[in-house]
């Protein structure tokens, strides 16, 4: 029987016997409540009115009772019974952990938008039991603040046992009468609080590093203490001393950007309204060992359902709450298994959350749980201040700064300085997202990046550029094909350097055929190639004489085309001694220029075509192309080979000697960081707008960035103009700066980052931006982080369409496996059929990435996010 059900029997049950004023409702908490008005009672004692009832519903769980006769119930004002009252919404412990027993819970987090709060955000470090390394996760993580800059304020609320003092080695410092018991017992009194000021302790003179101590512990301290009573000051229109502790804080002298609560263990009266009323993000901290799973579980669920004195558009919002696993067992394989059963845990106890949209509340659990090893300096130390920082904790440290309400990027503006607007500025954005192909060549110019990896690449002792698709190769070729110098051998068609006779698959696959029947490798071809293409570039120079009819000649008399090409290929190589003539015509080439030449080739990967037959024919032909630039590049002084090539057929080709090759290589892969914001800062450089904007704030009297190239500005202000653009902080989960987001977003699963990725970003982030801005305005960067966040999706779509249909179309049984098996990370044996040399080429061109294990063999296999939006995957963990 449901409790509706149980609810309508007894109520009939009992009219039949009592009478018509009966209402029987069930409780929030567990049980039902009964209340009857009857003539039945009169003369009863209330315990036989009870017992009368109960006899009446044998078995039922009543768990209060108003039994009252006909003349009570109009003394008490009461003739009519209503519904049983319902408790009001109050962050206590009875109403807090029966809120989080609904099958559903919605929350609304700051974080969902991205959004930050105004200071101080409050955050309580709590845990059910003890030993946890709760106080110590909170000092630790209040040093790495105060070492960003920020003002941190450390409270101690254990009041029954305070020691936070010590911890920060300031106990010596408090005195009678000072601390956090003293104020709230005063407030209750006076309605306010005082001089709060005199009661804050300066832990050190280096930084904002403050405490706000329990207090003195004595027999004042111990009376003060018994007063308190924290469920009282929630009824209606008392006097609610917390709040009036926290608003204060606003007004200290040295206003905190963030306050830092240390709860007391357990169900104490004070630890709930810290958890369930003032806090904007709790911090959890608990051992998952089964004697914590059931309380923590019931915590976290009141947590959801709780809601913080913040809210946005009169919607109040839900506290954030992230969870710190200490101490762990230090062993890898020991702290793996706790944090994948912590992870387990946590993600069945947040099932219940759901965002206002319906789906799931949280994303990524990794990103909301740290596990923290045992470590003996910490256990042994009797204060933080002793101990140098621990990284572990700097996560800690994020969650929390990255609610903190940046400074304003584009506020306080100096009246004497014109600026234009952010309306005006972002109009303005344009970045170049399309493949260097399609630029044209004056934006090529305008967006083109000189790095040391770059300069590399250009010059002209380097052989062989080697990339991802999309790192640059074009732009570099295109750069250098706007020489003088340059003879463009291959090159990717449409562009200004293509020529009529320019290879492509046609010519290869016609080319490997008379190949194959002259008996001749494709390294011997090669040459014939590079001097037909000299003599298009540089008219006059030496014919080959084993040839009677003149070559390079149009045989229409008008352009040299591909059939032209094709039949003087097989006129040089009819002489039985051509490979070895070909070389001697380069060779007396060579020695008739008067300057430097570089002869370039790109497009080897799709010139070739893309069916499996292609593809062998590339690799036999690139392979012969670094063979024939292996032997005859020492052999020439003024022609210079510049081959750029994709990265995974690189290393697929056998070449001999290819260590040669690869001292004279450049690889563009993007791995310093500061370069690759400089793509976007560069880009978004030719607004005017922007630019006047970044000079406004950042122009010093000795360094003018107008005046200096972005491939030149120092670090510091390449970060500064990135914040302007698109803001310091993502919110949200393992709160992280949004450099590091873009970072971390962009890379592949061997961690290489490719411009047009960026650019791709930037400019869906400016179109979504423009839309936001119109409903939402947004002042603190020209981007919010929003755009960014959400533009994530457009740009996973393009790289796995790039990957798929341009590059290699021969995954697509892999990545039809991986949409099967919807999460990432995953384990190694859910690839279990898929062919090996598929697995080998995803982890080469860094589509997965594997985990090994203790023995070096493969556990998992992790997708990124590059990759991971677009194939629809979940991250382990969601909840």
């Amino acid at each position: 029987m449901t409790q509706s059900d149980e609810i309508s029997w007894m109520e009939s049950h009992l009219r039949e016997a009592l009478g018509a004023h009966v209402r029987v409702t069930g409780d929030r908490f567990a049980g039902i409540w009964v209340a009857v008005i009857s003539t039945e009672f009169i003369g009863m004692t209330p315990r036989a009115r009870r017992e009368k009832v109960q006899a009446l519903v044998s078995g039922a769980n009543i768990v209060r009772y108003e039994l009252l006769t006909p003349d009570e119930a109009r003394f008490a004002g009461k003739e009519e019974l209503g519904v049983a009252p319902v408790p009001a919404e109050l962050p206590l412990w009875p109403e807090a952990l029966a809120n989080g027993r609904a099958d559903e819970i919605t929350v609304r987090f700051p974080s969902d938008d991205y959004g930050t709060l105004t200071s101080p955000v409050v955050s309580t470090f709590y845990s059910l039991r003890g030993g946890v390394g709760r106080s110590t996760a909170l000092a630790h993580a209040a040093r790495i603040m105060a070492g960003q800059g920020l003002n941190v304020l450390c409270v101690d609320m254990d009041l029954e046992a305070p020691g936070l003092a010590s911890l920060l080695d300031v106990e010596d410092r408090v005195t009678d009468g000072m601390g956090v018991v003293p104020l709230l017992a005063a407030a209750e009194v006076s309605g306010e609080i005082i001089a709060l000021d005199e009661h804050v302790i300066r832990v050190s003179e280096d930084d904002g590093l403050f405490l706000l101590p329990a207090g003195s512990p004595g027999a004042e301290y111990a009376r003060l203490l018994s007063h308190l009573d924290p469920s009282a000051w929630y009824g209606e229109d008392e006097i609610n001393p917390l709040r009036l502790l926290i608003e204060a804080m606003s007004s200290l002298a040295e206003q905190p950007d963030v306050v830092l609560i240390d709860s007391r263990t357990g169900i104490s009266p004070l630890a709930a309204p810290l958890l369930f009323d003032v806090s904007d993000i709790n911090i959890i901290a608990f051992y998952p060992h089964p004697q914590a799973r059931a309380g923590t579980e019931a915590l976290t669920r009141a947590l959801l359902a709780a809601t913080s004195r913040r809210s946005t558009e009169g919607s109040p919002y839900t506290p954030e709450v992230r969870f710190v696993v200490s101490p762990v067992p230090a062993t890898p394989e020991v702290r793996e298994l706790y944090a994948e059963r912590s992870q387990e845990w946590i993600r069945e106890w947040l099932s219940v959350a759901r965002n206002t949209s319906g789906g799931r509340a949280f994303e990524a659990l990794e990103e909301i749980v740290q596990v923290i090893g045992y470590q003996e300096t910490l256990a042994a130390s009797d204060s933080v201040m002793r101990v140098q920082n621990v990284d572990d904790f700097t996560v800690v440290a994020d969650w929390i700064t990255g609610l903190v309400e940046p400074s304003d990027a584009l506020g306080g503006r100096d009246d004497e300085v014109a600026e234009p607007s952010k309306a005006e500025v972002l109009a303005s954005l344009q970045f170049a997202g399309e493949t260097a192909e399609n630029q044209e060549l004056e934006e090529l110019h305008d967006t083109f990046l000189s790095t040391s990896d770059v300069d590399r690449a250009l010059a002209l002792e380097t052989v062989v550029v080697i990339g991802r698709k999309g790192t640059g190769k074009t732009a570099v070729f295109r750069r250098l094909a706007e020489s003088a110098q340059a003879i463009v051998v291959t090159c990717p068609p449409g562009l200004d350097t293509h020529r009529s006779w320019t290879p492509d698959a046609d010519v290869y696959s016609t080319l490997e055929a008379e190949l194959r029947d002259r008996g001749l490798e494709w390294r011997q071809a090669w040459p014939v190639l590079v001097g037909l293409a000299a003599h298009q570039y540089l008219p006059g120079i030496p014919s080959p004489g084993w040839v009677e009819r003149p070559i390079g000649v149009p045989s229409s008399g008008g352009e040299y085309l591909k059939t032209d090409l094709l039949n003087d290929v097989s006129a040089l190589l009819s002489n039985p001694r051509a490979p070895l003539l070909a070389s001697e015509w380069l060779q007396e080439i060579d020695r008739s220029l008067t300057g430097d030449h570089v002869l370039l080739f790109d497009a080897l990967d799709t010139g070739f075509g893309n069916s499996e037959n292609d593809r062998r024919r590339r690799n036999d032909g690139v392979a012969g192309l670094l063979t024939a630039v292996g032997g005859l590049g020492p052999q020439l002084q003024r022609l210079k080979f510049k081959v750029l090539l994709r990265e995974d057929i690189w290393r697929e080709v056998k070449v001999p000697n290819k260590s040669h090759l690869t001292a004279r290589s450049a690889r563009l892969s993007w791995s310093n960081k500061t370069d690759y914001l400089r793509i976007a800062i560069k880009q978004a450089w030719r607004s005017g707008p922007f630019q006047q904007l970044v000079t406004a704030r950042l122009n010093k009297p000795d360094f003018r960035l107008d005046e200096t190239p972005v491939e030149y500005w120092p670090e510091e202000f390449v970060r500064s103009a990135w914040v302007i653009l698109a803001s310091e902080r993502v919110s949200g989960g393992r709160t992280a700066y949004t450099d590091n987001w873009v970072w971390s977003r962009l890379a592949d699963a061997n961690g290489d980052h490719a411009p047009r990725a960026l650019a791709q970003m930037m400019t869906a982030a400016v179109e979504l931006e423009r839309g936001f801005e119109a409903g939402n305005r947004y002042s603190r960067s020209i981007i919010r982080p929003r755009a960014l966040v959400e533009s994530l999706d457009e740009v996973s779509r393009s790289a796995l369409d790039a990957l798929q249909r341009d590059e290699f179309p021969e995954l697509d049984p892999l990545l039809a496996r991986l949409r099967e098996i919807g999460s990432t990370p995953f384990a190694a044996e859910q690839l279990d059929g898929t062919p090996l040399d598929l697995v080998r080429l995803a982890r080469d061109v860094g589509l997965l990435e594997e985990v090994s294990g203790p023995r070096g063999k493969a556990e998992r296999y992790r997708v990124p996010e590059m990759y991971r939006k677009a194939l629809t995957m979940t991250r382990k963990g969601q909840a």
